[in-house]
């Protein structure tokens, strides 16, 4: 008898869920990248240590959309050999300083493979948006 045939079917969903976890993205980029981003200079408030252990900003940059919209896009990076969620929302801010309410600031999620670096981004709800705030956050397992 074939040994695959007496294993139960929660056996093999436990087997794929593994074999998927594991799972790693391989990329390939040019070494010399002819694009030419405008890195924003940030400032950062780190106080979740799992997560500044596990994931986060490699850089931001920012530019405008066709309609004259801020934009902003942020590379993050998995440091660890393990999948990892992440939840973020990015909050927009007008010209007096106040949050701009929008349904786009809500908190999103992302998945990424171990050492997978992946992209986020998100276009300012007005033209009168200046500033932006992006927030990063472990979800509870």
């Amino acid at each position: 008898m074939n040994p695959l045939t007496r294993l139960t079917p929660a056996v093999l969903v436990a087997a794929l869920a593994l074999g998927v976890g594991c799972q790693t993205v391989n990329q390939v980029e040019r070494a010399d990248p002819e694009a030419l981003p405008v890195l924003i200079k940030d400032k950062r408030i780190d106080t979740d240590l799992s997560l500044q252990a596990s994931a986060g900003i490699v850089t931001v940059i920012e530019g405008e959309t066709e309609q004259g919209f801020a934009k902003v896009q942020a590379e993050l990076y998995n440091w660890t050999s393990e999948r990892k969620r992440i939840h973020y929302r990015f909050d927009w801010i007008g010209v007096d300083g106040f949050v701009i309410d929008s349904p786009l600031s809500s908190w999103q999620a992302i998945a990424l493979a171990g050492k997978e670096r992946d992209f986020i981004t998100s276009v300012a709800p007005t033209k009168s948006a200046v500033d932006f705030r992006l927030k990063l956050l472990e979800p509870e397992r």
